[in-house]
């Protein structure tokens, strides 16, 4: 696929993980770049920064877009001004962006580990909506301990978890799949609570799937601990804002579905919230399971 055929596909991506989307950006830039000719080194620049615009502008929520944006954009003015030819520019960009795609690989199998260990003594473990980041953890946990069940939540209005709890119950994972609503009525026999992030800001916030945040509020009540796996391509970079992530929302279709609102009725198709990381235990990332005022410290991936 060329570049417009993969930013269409990018825009289509409503159902898929933030760490699969990132990929496919990841991939789309790749194909941009391969098809520039720029000679002079400054309208490449400008030009790279309206491509990872149009990259972001599609999926304003999804933390690891803004920041390939951030980095390839930091890594060519770095090369302009130590007067980079374009071409050359073109080649250390793509090489960076293989180099992306291979460390977010690398890095579920590391969050896959860590997130064993941190969870080695839990029977039940609550997840909302489907994170290949988290299931990756699972299903590490799952062949240390063949007796994990796992509840996961449908997450309307896409009902993301229907995947999660199909792709666990191949694996051979006990699985119930049950409505939001019901978070409360699970904790009771809960060991932890684990989800995914779309963005994670140093602000002391991360964003997922709405319902997360009654979901930590209702484990941090009862005693459960609580777990957030994310890659570090995720940690928003300096010039965003937790808020800015927030944008996305759905339409009133998806929650009403055949249903036509009355004259009154405001149909509110949310997709993502804010949660407080004063909820979270700990994260578990590629670097390790860190409490949420050491995850300033961690190191940002691959050097850019």
């Amino acid at each position: 696929m060329d570049w417009a055929e993969r930013l269409r596909a990018l825009e289509g991506m409503t159902r898929e993980s933030a760490t699969e989307i990132g990929v496919a950006a990841a991939e789309a830039l790749e194909a941009w770049l391969r098809e520039r000719q720029d000679q002079d080194a400054r309208a490449f620049l400008e030009a790279l920064d309206e491509a990872t615009r149009q990259i972001t502008d599609r999926k304003p929520t999804t933390a690891p877009l803004h920041n390939l944006r951030y980095r390839m954009l930091q890594f060519a003015a770095e090369m302009q001004r130590e007067r980079v030819p374009a071409g050359q520019m073109r080649e250390e960009l793509a090489d960076w962006l293989r180099g992306y795609r291979a460390h977010v690989a690398e890095s579920h199998a590391r969050i896959a580990h860590h997130g064993a260990e941190a969870l080695a003594d839990c029977e039940v473990v609550l997840t909302l909506s489907y994170s290949s980041t988290v299931y990756a953890v699972l299903e590490e946990l799952f062949q240390h301990n063949p007796d994990l069940s796992v509840v996961v939540f449908e997450a309307r209005p896409f009902l993301e978890g229907r995947r999660m709890a199909q792709a666990l119950a191949e694996l051979g994972v006990s699985v119930t799949l049950t409505v939001d609503a019901a978070m409360a009525y699970y904790m009771d026999v809960a060991a932890a609570v684990l989800t995914g992030a779309e963005a994670v800001s140093l602000e002391g916030t991360f964003v997922n799937k709405v319902g997360t945040r009654p979901l930590m509020t209702c484990a941090h009540v009862h005693g459960v601990r609580s777990y957030v796996a994310t890659e570090t391509v995720k940690i928003l970079p300096p010039t965003q804002r937790g808020e800015s992530v927030l944008s996305a929302v759905g339409s009133p279709e998806d929650i009403a579905a055949d249903w036509v609102p009355p004259p009154g009725v405001e149909v509110s198709p949310v997709l993502y919230e804010p949660t407080p990381d004063r909820l979270v235990t700990a994260y578990i990332t590629e670097e390790g399971v860190v409490s949420p005022v050491r995850l300033a410290t961690l190191s940002r991936p691959l050097g850019v």
